[in-house]
């Protein structure tokens, strides 16, 4: 079944024989979200947690990012099932490790409970995975946590700051585009300059952009 930006939304649409079908413009996770699940949110969220135990990879890695895209626009609705989530911190599938690390970064804004800072360490263990796209992941999460729990920023920066050796040529500027979020705090202003300043001149644009960038908002405050 293929759709198109014109397809009507249906609420009764089983978004989980849609993952196990082929994957192609309007069947992948990202458009299932934008056509179905952004519509009407709170009736998909059943299906979505019940695909993340499927036997069937391709549903369990499509609700996985599902989840994500979910608890980035409405973390009341995933919150629930943070358990979950936590859980799969752990899981063999590398897909389900890295979307519950976003998942998990999102739904710092409804953690109510404070459950979320006590999985920081194990979030920060990822710093040093082979893996690009968890390192990733687990940068934006830990940036995501700080801002929702300041007492932890200061630790989160220093754990961030000796991760740095894992984080090779353009790898570094996922750490330094989430500075921004520990310039909220004054005392760690002159640590984040500390940081930035020696890729000013990195012969790799994207990195020296995104220094240069942190700098001068710095700068400017």
């Amino acid at each position: 079944m293929t759709f198109s930006r014109r397809t009507p939304y249906y609420m009764s649409m089983n978004i989980l024989e849609l993952l196990d079908g082929k994957w192609t413009d309007g069947t992948r996770p990202k458009d299932i979200y934008e056509f179905y699940i952004s519509k009407n949110p709170s009736d998909y969220v059943k299906a979505i947690i019940e695909g993340l135990s499927s036997e069937k990879r391709k549903v369990q890695s499509g609700s996985a990012e599902l989840a994500s895209l979910l608890s980035e626009n409405n973390p009341e609705l995933i919150y629930p099932h943070i358990n979950l989530f936590i859980e799969n911190l752990d899981a063999e599938a590398p897909v389900l490790r890295w979307e519950a690390v976003c998942t998990i970064g999102n739904l710092t804004k409804a953690d109510k409970n404070r459950i979320i800072p006590a999985h920081i360490d194990h979030i920060v263990s990822f710093l040093s995975n082979k893996s690009i796209v968890l390192q990733g992941h687990s940068v934006r999460a830990l940036s995501k946590i700080a801002e929702t729990n300041p007492k932890e920023a200061p630790r989160i920066l220093d754990r961030l700051l000796e991760s740095r050796e894992f984080f090779p040529e353009n790898r570094i500027g996922f750490i330094i585009e989430e500075m921004k979020t520990f310039l909220h705090h004054e005392k760690l202003k002159n640590t984040v300059k500390n940081l930035v300043k020696p890729y000013l001149k990195s012969d790799i644009k994207s990195v020296s952009r995104k220094a240069k960038k942190i700098l001068k908002t710095i700068e400017a405050s």
